[in-house]
């Protein structure tokens, strides 16, 4: 029955991700030896014919699920990507922020016809759940897919297609609904409150990140700092809250002779608190489910183990949620699962545990084996990852579980068991020690390579073949072993071999642009439009690059407020120089390292690498050629391979001449100069 229930799993699960595939032969292939390899596996192991047929029925019946959905939920929807038409919805999902703004998701029909749940972003529109909101007229796109977020993906997984932009006619039909919901979202609001008042900022949005994964309102530093540090997983309510609060629970139940049905009572009242209260994120729901099947065998007296719940908390969210291979927060929760609750017992089992040391190897070689498995995903889906969390799991995590169960203990008694000053003092020691990890280099990873990433899968998939075939927990680590080192040896040879040509990163959105210039270990920022976001940019593709030091930032626009924005973005970039073109000091600022050159021309020059700002005009290049940057307006007084066209643009201009790129929606891309006369150019 286990491995029926686990075949069944893995190949419905297998078969969304292929049918997801087919619009793409490359990943279709790869995936079809894939499946190839599981076959062998499945004959390895002994399957019989019954067993065959069974995960070929939930393999086909996945690709047909995931086609009947996109059929008639997805495709409908986004043929009316860049249309205009109506809509009408009920709100089911708000999220405010400051300043009066608005984000829904709506579920409803598009013109009367045509079922979608759509997002929509309004400043005077105050709506609650179960509203209607009516919009007369409004142009539906496909969310967003931009350098910082790709809003696309994000909401795929929800069932959410289509965001609603350019809206006239919006009204709102109030509806003394859902009024649960309104009360449950009031009251995780007051909490969150209390915890940031109690604790004060940094420290209270730690613990509602840790109680109810609420991470909206974190400062990006600081939330960079406890990702580095390698417990960025606590602020996901997920298996570790769950295993936590029900073990707490049950030893409580136990200490006092409650008999078993009432304890199992008991632990589904808390389930259901912690998934309303963390809004039904897909690791909390997995978890619930894994814990249900696992305390639902002790209670009616039948074998379960963790494989076995995993596998089929798996296949009941994919039956609900086709769409759920989408979800990073999913992938990376069942990779987890499985790696503390299956590969690391099992590379674990024999070793000895009979004192405090061995104890301590024993958790630190399980730590690490969750690691290796989550890791490949955490590469592929993030900025960086963290190379110390097997570490910090073992040191920090026992401390976050205390301030976890106190906040969840005041949450869910209204603040009567109140031992948030406790919490607080725990919360500034892990934010101390997550700062200075995370200003450490080797702490973290980061790779901006599809290859190595694509390798590091392949190492993954085809470690868990030979795991599988062989069974050897010494040849299994001599597989990961290579794949560690395949990953470190291709992450140096693609620095060396950026290093070796001139690569400029041209980063921002729409008409703003910020420049970054690398060359032989070398980074220089260059901000040419001043806006308060391109510093995001900037600090995303450094961090995604490895850049942890730049000799120059270079402020051109709207220093006053451009510098701010980038000193509080480049936290853990050490700035050598501040080059500000301005004839007025900044407010308030005064640094050792800042020089004003407004009367002169700055140039910059390493080797037979150049860049030059004169007149609104910059101007990078090297032995292999030239690249300019300027406005449409000083564009034909340049005389470089190739120019740049930043900010706003006339209709009327000349975009016929192959050696001009006009900026708009296209920022993000990479132009190296590795050849005499030649370029390539990389979308981000």
């Amino acid at each position: 029955m286990k491995r029926k229930m686990i075949g069944a799993a893995a190949a419905y699960m297998a078969g969304l991700f292929f049918a997801s595939f087919f619009t793409d032969t490359a990943l279709l292939l790869i995936f079809s030896a894939m499946l190839a390899g599981a076959l062998v596996i499945a004959w390895r192991y002994g399957f019989r014919k019954n067993d065959h047929i069974l995960m070929g029925a939930f393999f086909g019946a996945a690709i047909c699920i995931f086609s009947a959905y996109s059929a008639v939920r997805y495709y409908p929807a986004v043929a009316m990507d860049g249309k205009s038409g109506s809509f009408k919805g009920e709100v089911k999902e708000v999220v405010r922020y400051d300043g009066g703004n608005t984000s829904y998701i709506l579920s409803g029909m598009i013109n009367d016809d045509i079922s979608a749940k759509i997002t929509f972003y309004s400043n005077s529109c105050e709506a609650d759940y179960g509203d209607i909101i009516s919009i007369k007229n409004c142009t539906l796109a496909k969310p967003s897919k931009d350098y910082l977020f790709d809003s696309e993906s994000y909401y795929k997984s929800d069932g959410v297609f289509l965001s609603a932009e350019k809206s006239d006619g919006v009204s709102v039909e109030k509806r003394n609904s859902r009024k649960i919901k309104k009360l449950i979202a009031n009251y995780r609001e007051d909490i969150i409150f209390d915890f940031r008042t109690a604790l004060g900022e940094e420290s209270g949005d730690l613990l509602a990140g840790m109680v109810f994964g609420e991470k909206r309102g974190m400062d990006v530093n600081m939330k960079t700092a406890v990702y580095r540090s390698g417990i960025g997983h606590m602020l996901a309510v997920s298996g570790l809250h769950v295993s936590v609060a029900v073990l707490v629970l049950m030893t409580v139940l136990g200490a006092l002779n409650v008999n078993r049905y009432a304890s199992f009572i008991a632990m589904e009242l808390i389930l259901v608190f912690l998934m309303v209260m963390a809004d039904y994120p897909v690791s909390a729901v997995r978890a619930a489910i894994m814990m249900n099947f696992m305390y639902a065998a002790k209670l009616f007296r039948r074998q379960n183990d963790t494989f076995n719940s995993l596998a089929g908390a798996v296949l009941l969210i994919c039956l609900v949620q086709p769409y759920v291979v989408y979800d990073e927060g999913f992938i990376l929760s069942v990779a987890g699962t499985f790696g503390i609750g299956v590969f690391a017992q099992y590379m674990t089992k024999d070793m000895p545990d009979e004192n405090a040391v061995q104890k301590l190897v024993k958790n630190a070689a399980v730590m690490l084996c969750t690691t290796l498995c989550v890791f490949p995903f955490s590469v592929m889906f993030f900025d960086e990852t963290s190379l110390i969390s097997p570490l910090s799991n073992i040191l920090l995590v026992p401390l976050c579980s205390v301030s976890m169960m106190i906040g969840l203990a005041y949450a869910l008694t209204g603040g009567i068991f109140d031992l948030l000053p406790i919490s607080k003092a725990i919360n500034d020691v892990i934010l101390g020690l997550s700062d200075i990890a995370a200003h450490i280099r080797f702490t973290h990873f980061s790779c901006d390579s599809k290859a190595i990433i694509g390798g590091l899968i392949v190492c993954a998939f085809m470690t868990a073949v030979a795991a599988a075939l062989f069974g050897s927990r010494r040849f299994i680590s001599v597989c990961i072993s290579l794949s560690v080192a395949f990953m470190f040896i291709g992450s140096g040879v693609e620095r060396i071999r950026r290093n070796s040509v001139l690569t400029v990163a041209v980063l921002g959105k729409g008409y703003n642009t910020a420049v970054i210039v690398c060359k032989d270990g070398c980074a220089d920022i260059i901000d040419l439009s001043g806006h308060y976001r391109s510093a995001a940019y900037v600090r995303k593709y450094l961090m995604r690059n490895g850049i942890s030091e730049a000799d120059n930032a270079v402020l051109t626009e709207k220093v006053q407020s451009a510098f701010p924005a980038y000193k509080n973005e480049l936290e853990f970039t050490q700035v050598k120089k501040w080059l500000i073109y301005s004839d007025t000091d900044i407010a308030s600022v005064y640094l050792d390292n800042m020089l004003y050159f407004y009367d002169n021309e700055l140039s910059v020059e390493r080797g037979d690498c150049y860049i030059r700002f004169n007149s609104g005009i910059l101007t990078v290049g090297d032995e292999n050629g030239e690249i300019a940057f300027a406005e449409s307006a000083d564009i034909g007084a340049t005389d470089s391979d190739i120019s740049v066209c930043y900010g706003r643009t006339p209709n009327d201009a000349d975009r016929s001449r192959d050696d001009i790129i006009f900026l708009g929606d296209n920022n993000n891309f990479e132009i190296v100069l590795s050849d005499k006369g030649s370029c390539k150019i990389r979308r981000l």
